[in-house]
């Protein structure tokens, strides 16, 4: 169960979308903003359940006020979860748009820019690429995964003959392995079996292209190593955590993760790119380096002082602080409680430079910091996972409060 300590909420309005944790809508009655709990079986009832059950109960009975309806929601409020902006965002890829567009503008005041980045118009490959080698990513995908580096011609072949063949491919390929199952049915372009009952799911990986993929310059880093830093931010304008993650050059990169991966990282596939594995996250098999724990291995020590950062006491950059901070204070509606921001070291011009950002982010070093148990191996990793986002939320609004707590009684010595 959560030890969740809180002042009192005194009205405080907390902004939540239900569709974006895991809860039952009905738990949190939109009307009189009131929270009830409902009666729920043994098979569905779990700790994250549990957790979620007494999180709302325990705003209810301390005076605060939830809220779900963004329209109703203005700026002072805390956002626990990002805030979509439904009522104004006809898409997700309109709200993403404006947040990008915003977290852009801090960076660079900051004097931090994104390596140079290509997206993907609608039904068109790109006319104009980065130079090789540039990096192929799904910006929707945790964990640093779909990740691809193209270094060549011959790749770049390869992935533009996977653009326009992969619709008609995948549902042959989904087809013939639904008429392995069902060998009497016959399917049609839609997926619908001449039978009724049975359908086939197809994917518009164009569509998929144009949403979520980027084709991004491939930035060199220090040492043998592919390494990035993460800083986990609050909207409380503290800095959680942070940690340089590294790992080595891989070419064993069999584990597929989603989409892309079912065709670019398959040896039998005709779109196989053949490329090494270039995550660095923990969650794939990197290491981690947290930021002010105690002690340093040898190899750590190296690997912070290649970076420019103290082998013995490192601090996260000043211009990434700020342009984290700066993140949180003014895009708190569109990134939520926390968010992970990744940063890589360009060894050519010697500079950090931004990678992404993220509102549901993995939380190694969150965890290794504060002593959470932490393992990506175990059965009930998703389940622990979003039961130590959850405390890292609590965190947030812990802080959050606090803060505002301190300015309501330093208003009130001035008057």
């Amino acid at each position: 169960m959560l030890d969740i300590k809180l002042p009192k909420g005194n009205g405080q309005t907390i902004y939540i979308d239900p569709e974006q944790l895991y809860i039952k809508p009905e738990w949190i009655n939109n009307d009189l903003h009131a929270i009830f709990i409902p009666d729920i079986s043994f098979e569905d009832s779990n700790p994250l359940y549990e957790a979620y059950k007494y999180f709302f109960k325990y705003l209810y009975e301390h005076g605060y006020k939830v809220e779900t309806d963004s329209s109703n929601v203005d700026n002072d409020a805390f956002f626990f979860t990002p805030c979509l902006d439904k009522h104004i965002n006809k898409t997700k890829e309109e709200y993403k748009y404006k947040k990008d567009k915003k977290i852009a503008f801090f960076l660079k005041c900051s004097g931090i820019f994104e390596p140079f980045s290509v997206s993907f118009p609608e039904n068109s490959f790109p006319k104009v690429i980065p130079n090789f080698p540039f990096v192929l990513k799904n910006e929707t995908n945790q964990g640093g995964k779909e990740k691809f580096i193209i270094r060549t011609k011959k790749q770049l072949e390869i992935l533009k003959k996977f653009y326009y063949e992969v619709d008609d491919y995948s549902r042959k390929k989904r087809i013939e392995k639904a008429k392995e199952q069902y060998p009497e049915l016959e399917f049609d372009e839609n997926g619908y079996s001449n039978k009724g009952g049975i359908c086939i799911n197809f994917v518009n990986y164009k569509k998929e292209f144009h949403k979520n993929m980027r084709m991004q310059k491939f930035v060199k880093t220090p040492t043998k190593y592919y390494t990035s830093l993460r800083v986990l931010i609050s909207s409380s304008l503290d800095i959680l955590s942070a940690s340089l993650k590294y790992s080595k050059p891989s070419l064993n990169y069999t584990e597929k993760y989603g989409l892309f991966d079912e065709f670019l990282s398959d040896s039998t596939s005709p779109y196989y790119l053949g490329n090494e594995s270039i995550i660095s996250n923990t969650v794939a098999g990197g290491n981690s380096i947290l930021i002010g724990k105690n002690n340093y291995s040898k190899l750590e020590k190296e690997l912070l002082l290649a970076h420019n950062l103290d082998s013995k006491n490192p601090i996260i950059p000043k211009e990434i602080e700020k342009s984290c901070i700066d993140i949180a204070k003014n895009c708190k509606r569109e990134i939520g409680a926390i968010c992970g921001i990744d940063f890589i070291y360009d060894d050519d011009e010697k500079k950090w430079k931004y990678l992404e950002e993220h509102e549901y982010p993995m939380l190694y070093s969150y965890a290794e910091k504060y002593n959470y148990q932490y393992n990506s191996n175990l059965i009930d990793f998703y389940q622990k996972q979003m039961l130590i986002d959850m405390k890292a939320r609590l965190h947030s609004l812990n802080l959050y409060m606090q803060k505002q707590k301190t300015l309501n009684v330093n208003q009130v010595k001035r008057i």
